[in-house]
């Protein structure tokens, strides 16, 4: 049990919080004992101050007179005695360490302040302390003067400790505000697994939690919409295809005259359909590289193939306009759109129109256009319409759709608009680019 919890994500980082707080507790506590930390009272500051009233008073003093004054601060806790060659003990603790450094603070005059201990000598007066004072040296033995305080008192234990504890809950709690929106996100993705349904997850937490459900959430909705066109799509091509394979069904049995041109119709008809398909599910056109095309030189060229075929097909713009993009993808694009409007209307303009802003493209026809409430619903992929506008042998609804994905792939925008009093305007912008040619 305890192995699973450490190996979620807040089982790990309370494990880091726990063990960091420990550490800074022990390292709070040794600190507190640390040689070079500041003595704390009594000692040494009795002594010291004792030591160096002693000093300052001798230091005024006559010489000759030095030794008998000397002789007569004798305390039972401490002696003194003037020599002129000192006997210095070696050993060295805290205790020597921080009563010589208030001496040394205290007597800046001195050049030299010497604290030991003697370890030979059966006295309780083992300290040593040992001041210059002109050509002899004052030799003081003292004691250590009173106990010194406890340092781990329950104020200052409890102190620390409910600090720990209160660092301890706080990261907690902010460890907790984190891995909250974390556990909905996995809870999301796996109830996504089973349905595609679900709603979207909120977008709370941190900045990098709220973008990984943004994230998430714009890949529930592509997938999501990507489930739902292929559910179209089929239903659209098990539809379309009844009636063709019916049609082949009915002249294979009657073998009437020419069932075999009529046959090679509905097979081209069936391929033209699954070709369009296919191209849409693969969506070839977001791998193609980009690089420099001519837009005026694309649509004229595309004028001249219509007009070829029969179409009343008329270019209005620009000679030259240079546009980074994909050039089979655009091309495509626009041959759906002319297609589509040859296929229902008489006439056809194409209008260019090229600024350092922006790139718009007009493809218009005069044919009967489509109803205003339906007007978004055909750059729908499989979505055909029921009136003189809508599908032709071959197709499955996806021209406007791909003119759409491709023109937003380039961060343009396509918009379809009823001309007055007939026929339809396909509008396509394409932002400005900085090295736009635009040639008359």
């Amino acid at each position: 049990m305890m192995r699973q919890f450490l190996s979620t994500t807040i089982g790990q980082i309370l494990t880091i919080i726990a063990t960091s707080t420990a550490v800074t507790f022990l390292l709070f506590i040794a600190l507190l004992y640390y040689p070079g930390a500041p003595p704390s009272p009594p000692w040494p500051w009795q002594a010291a101050y004792r030591i160096t009233s002693i000093v300052e008073f001798l230091k005024v003093a006559p010489e000759d007179v030095r030794s008998v004054l000397a002789a007569s601060v004798q305390r039972p806790y401490m002696s003194l005695r003037l020599t002129e060659v000192p006997v210095v003990c070696a050993t060295r603790t805290l205790d020597t360490r921080n009563l010589e450094a208030v001496l040394i603070s205290e007597l800046p005059d001195v050049s030299e302040v010497t604290v030991r201990v003697c370890d030979s000598d059966d006295s309780p007066m083992r300290i040593q302390v040992l001041v210059p004072l002109g050509s002899h040296t004052l030799d003081f033995r003292t004691a250590k003067i009173g106990r010194p305080p406890p340092r781990l008192t329950f104020p200052f234990f409890g102190s620390a400790l409910f600090l720990c504890v209160a660092v301890a809950g706080m990261s907690a709690w902010a460890v907790w505000r984190v891995i909250r929106p974390l556990r909905r996100l996995s809870e999301k993705a796996d109830d996504f697994g089973r349905n595609i349904s679900v709603s979207p997850i909120d977008e709370e937490g941190p900045l990098e939690i709220r973008r990984a459900a943004r994230a998430f959430n714009l890949m529930q909705q592509r997938i999501t919409r990507s489930m739902q066109d292929r559910t179209r799509m089929l239903a659209a091509i098990s539809h379309d295809l009844r009636t063709p394979l019916t049609r082949m069904r009915l002249q294979l049995e009657t073998g009437t005259g020419g069932a075999r041109d009529k046959l090679l119709r509905d097979v081209s008809l069936m391929q033209s359909m699954v070709s369009s398909v296919l191209a849409f599910l693969s969506g070839s056109f977001d791998d193609e590289e980009e690089e420099w095309l001519d837009l005026g030189a694309l649509l004229s060229t595309l004028c001249d193939e219509y007009e070829e075929r029969g179409a009343r097909v008329d270019y209005q713009g620009p000679e030259q306009i240079r546009f980074f993009c994909r050039p089979n993808a655009i091309t495509r694009s626009l041959t759906n759109l002319v297609d589509n409007a040859t296929r229902f209307g008489e006439t056809v303009l194409i209008s260019a129109t090229a600024t350092a802003t922006a790139i718009m493209i007009d493809v218009s026809d005069n044919g009967p256009g489509i109803p205003k409430d339906r007007i978004q619903d055909v750059v729908e992929p499989f979505v055909r319409l029921d009136h003189s506008r809508s599908s032709h042998p071959g197709s499955v609804g996806l021209g406007l759709f791909i003119v759409k994905e491709i023109v937003e792939s380039h961060g343009g925008t396509l918009e379809l608009i009823n001309k007055q009093p007939n026929g339809l305007i396909a509008r396509i912008k394409f932002p400005g680019q900085q090295d736009v040619e635009v040639g008359l």
